[in-house]
């Protein structure tokens, strides 16, 4: 039987999720996420005010996954058997947004607008997709307690740099690290440690690599007491831990989460909102 190489679809999008497990055990589940099948379509959602007990809530929230061949007329030919869905490009978009988050009792962490998106096109010769952070990719509206924390965004080093290949050649020139080098956690930059080198290699697990897509954090006018601020962490006493714009890259995927939470004070638990992820790969 024949078994020709086939696009497989996947792109996935959640607004929210995690758990609390104290003072009360609480699973934080989103009525709405979108994932794509493994032949591409579009799936969306969107989540009206939610919330969960006191500790947590969104006002609104949107979820899209859509997958699709670039050239509809060659899709065409596919189907009629004239050509190879291997000539074919493929395009795929994962899309969050989160409206109105609030967690915790006292304090409570507030952000008003997340939006987060990748966009991927399939591999070509090289074997690896190229995938990017959508324009309007924002965190802002951030508040614990009245005090105002501002979180800026650099994306572009992972437009430049699309594919997991071309971020890899980069990170050897003295060029980019002096530039972008805040970006993969490779050069000092604010609120980092005094002893640490002003050179680090990579962070990675199993090829997986851990970066940021922040490029500074500040408050806007008084700092909330005791806190402190380390590259994208910011850690906000009685509350716990507050991690920005994660990226993760792959050869053949992004994972992108605009913010995760680790809590360990008024409440114990994790929770994260704006996550999405981009891939595919062609397959028997």
């Amino acid at each position: 039987m024949d078994h020709p190489l086939r696009y497989v679809f996947h792109s996935h999008a959640a607004a929210f999720g995690g758990r609390i497990v104290r003072p009360k055990d609480i699973i934080l589940e989103a009525g709405g996420a979108s994932a794509l099948v493994v032949t591409g379509g579009r799936c969306v959602s969107e989540l009206k005010r939610t919330q969960f007990d006191e500790f947590f809530e969104v006002e609104a929230a949107r979820t899209l996954a859509e997958g699709t061949f670039e050239d509809t007329a060659a899709f065409v030919e596919v189907t009629h058997k004239r050509a190879q869905e291997h000539s074919l490009a493929a395009l795929s978009r994962a899309r969050a947004e989160v409206d109105g988050l609030a967690i915790g009792r006292k304090p409570r962490l507030k952000i008003a607008r997340i939006r987060a998106e990748l966009t991927n096109r399939s591999a070509g010769y090289s074997g690896q997709p190229s995938i990017r952070i959508g324009k309007d990719t924002v965190i802002d509206g951030i508040s614990i307690e009245g005090f105002k924390l501002v979180v800026e965004l650099n994306t572009k080093p992972f437009l430049q740099y699309d594919t997991h290949a071309k971020l890899l050649a980069a990170v050897d020139d003295p060029k980019f690290v002096s530039k972008s080098g805040e970006t993969l956690f490779m050069s000092k930059r604010f609120g980092g440690d005094t002893k640490r080198p002003a050179f680090r290699t990579l962070i990675q697990t199993g090829g997986t690599i851990y970066s940021t897509i922040v490029k500074s954090i500040r408050w806007d006018g008084k700092p909330f007491p005791k806190s402190e601020i380390h590259d994208n962490m910011v850690v906000l006493p009685e509350f716990g831990r507050v991690f920005f714009g994660e990226l993760l890259i792959s050869e053949q995927s992004r994972r992108l989460t605009m913010v995760r939470m680790a809590l360990g004070s008024d409440a114990g638990g994790s929770a994260s909102a704006g996550d999405i992820e981009t891939n595919g790969v062609w397959s028997p």
